[in-house]
């Protein structure tokens, strides 16, 4: 039957396109500089920079030779919603976002972690109304922060994703439908899939 299938069914893993924050971070990182790393995580809820939706483009061309798929999920942060709108417009029957899927947002990691209100993710994103948005619980899973944080006051999920994670990959197993793809971030993958993830690369896994 269906259960049976969808045990063993392989679904798709995406990592968003670079955002504005990424070329910073990883610079940061590498010439171990302070300056560049708070000037990264400095940004709230960053959008993909030109390269990032180079990539999605690139993304949505690739899977232009494989069959639709019955569900995108991916979540509420602006960099994951715009690499699924680009890779996967007209491609997917149902788009579902969540927060369950976001990074830890620890408070040194600033705006980045962080997005916008629900009204104001539909009000930058208007083709939102068209997803599944029962996901997000503003006050239970999508809470506001501080506005002493780097980035000011954004919008996070409370729990840490080691907290999160068994839920996460029972509900994804537990999707409907065949083809299932997952657009998300580095943090949560490297733990779910034990991969390094670059940016707009397409992992095919099988969740134990």
């Amino acid at each position: 039957g269906r259960a049976t299938m969808a045990a063993g069914r392989a679904m798709f893993f995406v990592r968003h396109g670079e955002a504005e924050h990424n070329p910073y971070v990883v610079q940061g990182k590498k010439e171990n500089n302070a300056e560049l790393l708070t000037r990264g995580r400095s940004i709230l809820n960053p959008s993909l920079t030109e390269k990032g939706v180079a990539q999605a483009t690139a993304l949505r061309d690739q899977l232009a030779k494989q069959p639709p798929f019955d569900i995108v999920v991916t979540t509420p942060l602006a960099r994951a919603i715009e690499t699924t709108r680009i890779a996967f417009e007209g491609r997917a029957a149902r788009f579902i976002v969540t927060p369950e899927a976001t990074e830890t947002a620890e408070e040194r990691l600033g705006g980045p972690q962080r997005g916008f209100s629900l009204a104001e993710t539909v009000r930058r994103y208007p083709y939102l109304e068209g997803w599944d948005l029962s996901a997000v619980r503003e006050g239970d899973n999508w809470v506001r922060g501080d506005p002493s944080v780097l980035g000011g006051v954004g919008y996070y999920h409370p729990a840490p994703v080691d907290a999160r994670l068994p839920a996460l990959r029972a509900w994804l197993k537990a999707l409907p439908g065949a083809r299932v793809a997952v657009v998300g971030h580095s943090g949560v993958f490297d733990r779910l899939l034990g991969a390094q993830m670059a940016n707009c690369e397409l992992v095919e896994h099988t969740l134990e």
